[in-house]
């Protein structure tokens, strides 16, 4: 389930306890989080920090689209927060025309399909366990054929964003993690919310962006 700090506020009153729909066995995101009515004032000092180390862990930062998406109960629990904050997710982890990852982390590379093999002949996929890898020796391996697979990556993670953030709250930040150029994310954008890069070596300096994102009224 979504991470939500009940120090933060929780959500509107009537907001069920975390943990009570069996519809979300086993999806637990660490990459997302719903803040309730207080949240964006108290996020500063120790328990901002608590809430950045979250958003900021590597296991969140192998979460994509897929993960959030398949969650049966985000759009229910969405609807008591206020503001959200969401690390975007990684281009290349979420199934596509190419490729397959697992549904629930979606950094691992499950398979290649006809069309990556086609374009890649001389590539052994069974050598790949994990997307990072997998596409860095494909952009390595031969440039001008990767643009064809990123693109592919871009129609397929785009449509998806805008289906996620259809469900969360108006207010947000997107949090935006430092990446190989190669797989540099396209630009978000939706009203009321804010798009922020953050080093992840400089907690002080993310917190501070973090929070002014927050606290921001719409764009």
């Amino acid at each position: 389930m979504q991470h939500q700090l009940q120090p933060l506020g929780g959500g509107r009153r009537g907001v069920p306890p975390l943990g009570q729909s069996p519809a979300c066995a086993g999806l637990r995101h660490r990459a997302l989080m719903l803040i309730g009515p207080r949240g964006p004032d108290r996020m500063a000092g120790p328990l901002g920090l608590r809430v950045l180390d979250r958003l900021l862990a590597p296991s969140a930062q192998v979460e994509g689209v897929d993960l959030h998406l398949a969650d049966p109960a985000l759009a229910g629990r969405a609807q008591w927060a206020v503001a959200f904050a969401l690390v975007l997710p990684p281009l290349g982890n979420l199934s596509n025309a190419f490729y397959r990852v697992h549904p629930r982390r979606n950094d691992r590379f499950l398979a290649a399909r006809a069309p990556l093999k086609a374009l890649f002949p001389e590539v052994d996929f069974a050598a790949f366990a994990f997307t990072g890898h997998a596409l860095g020796s494909l952009a390595s391996t031969c440039p001008e054929r990767f643009a064809l697979v990123r693109h592919g990556l871009v129609e397929a993670w785009v449509p998806r964003m805008r289906l996620l953030l259809a469900v969360l709250p108006p207010r947000g930040a997107l949090i935006d993690l430092p990446t190989p150029e190669w797989l540099r994310r396209p630009v978000t954008m939706r009203e009321g919310l804010r798009q922020i890069a953050l080093d992840p070596g400089d907690r002080a300096e993310g917190l501070a962006r973090l929070r002014a994102a927050l606290l921001q009224g719409p764009l």
